[in-house]
Order: C-alpha cells, then structure tokens, then sequence
C-alpha cells in the first residue's frame, strides 16, 4: 500500500491540465457513461430535496459538475486541484471556491447545512478522517452525503480486475454493515441509501442501452443490496 502523502501527490497530478479540460466530457462520452452520470444526478437531488438549509460544501467538488443540482443555495467548494476548480468558478461564479485537503478542511465547527462528496471517498485510504472532518463542519440535524461502492455488488469481480490493472482509481469498497458502523462512530444516522444499477450499461454495446436500463430499474428494486454504488444521506445527531 502506497502512503497517504503518495497516494495524494498522484490523485493532485491526475486532476490537473488535459485531464480537467476533458473530465466532464469523458465522464459522459458515451451513452452507457451519460445515462451513469444521469442517474447519479438524479439520486443526488433526490437526497438534496430531502435536505434542509441554505448552504451546502461540496468535497473534493473538482469541476463542480454537480453544481447545477444546488441551485438557490449558497455553494462552497474545496478540492486540491486548481485546475479544477477554475472549472468549477465557471460554472457558478458566485460560489465560494478554495484549494484545501479534505482531512484538515478549513472550516469552522458546525458551518453548513448540507456536505457533500461524490466519487472521492473511494480513492483515498484515510476515508474515516474525510468523513469525521465532513461531520465536525455539519451542523447538528444537517445532512451528509456521499456515495460508496459497494463491496457485495455483481460487478465486485470486474472492479477489482479494474482496480488491479489500474483503470480504476479505487481503493475502497464497502459493506452496507461498514457504512452503519461509520455512522454509529461518527454519531450519524443514515436517513436515506440509494443505489445506482446492478447490470453495469459498460459492458453491453450501445443498441442495448434501453433494455439494460429497463432491466436495472428492476433489479434495484428487488436486489437493492447488489447495485454498484450506495448513495447516502446521513443526518448529524
């Protein structure tokens, strides 16, 4: 296992120059990658709607693709990468956007009503310190948010070969009882878990999309605990 400062070094160089100019592009450069990305949107204003308050941090925000979803809130972001986040500025230019790590966040105790991560807890092994400084910075009965992939999910096998190979960034996956027991650590209450799909669109040619999609719909419903990605909302006690 490469050490934390290693490990935050690499994911600081892969988010800067070419690959910050072509992030959101490359994250929808596909119909299976699009209708993904979609869906993602779509849980997240699903747990935002369900969140109270005026303002929100989103951590490790990057190009602040998500920004759209927190309208008629005041919007503050953190990430490491500069490049980043002067994608991000021009997206919503009102936002309040600085270069921070997500371990020491410089924000006061009990700041924000709403923090948010999206596709960051996965990459870094410190994840606990991320989500206790996410906690700290959120107001009692606020709402945390983040999304976790999941350790028991059908494509378990095919991530790990990702992850091995190195076409995937990951180092984490989780349990739903892992999830719980961050949650009882950190005096969290889970109020809300969303999944994503069960049949990865990625592995199937784009003529088959419709009918994956169909298919997912259905399992998540009746195979919840098989999806790829958990989403969710936590509420500080």
């Amino acid at each position: 296992m490469k050490d934390i400062q290693t490990i935050k070094k690499q994911l600081a160089e892969q988010y800067f120059g070419r690959e910050t100019e072509e992030y959101d592009s490359a994250r929808s450069s596909t119909p299976a990658r699009k209708y993904i990305v979609q869906k993602k949107a779509e849980i997240m204003a699903k747990l935002l709607g369900e969140s109270k308050g005026r303002n929100i941090l989103d951590v490790a925000c990057g190009t602040g693709r998500f920004f759209y979803l927190y309208e008629n809130r005041q919007i503050f972001g953190c990430d490491i990468s500069k490049d980043q986040l002067r994608e991000a500025k021009k997206k919503s230019p009102d936002a309040t956007l600085i270069v921070a790590d997500a371990e020491k966040l410089p924000y006061p105790d009990n700041k924000f009503d709403i923090v948010i991560t999206s596709q960051f807890i996965e990459h870094i092994p410190q994840y606990k310190n991320i989500l206790k400084e996410m906690a700290r910075v959120c107001k009692p009965g606020g709402s945390i948010i983040a999304d976790f992939p999941n350790k028991h999910s059908l494509t378990y096998l095919p991530t790990k070969a990702r992850i091995f190979t190195g076409k995937l960034r990951h180092l984490n996956l989780f349990t739903k009882e892992q999830i719980k027991n961050l949650a009882d650590e950190l005096n969290l209450e889970i109020k809300n878990i969303e999944n994503t799909v069960v049949i990865s669109p990625n592995l199937f040619p784009a003529f088959c999309l419709s009918g994956i999609n169909r298919i997912n719909e259905q399992l998540i419903k009746k195979f919840p605990n098989l999806g790829y990605l958990y989403f969710i909302r936590f509420v500080k006690k």
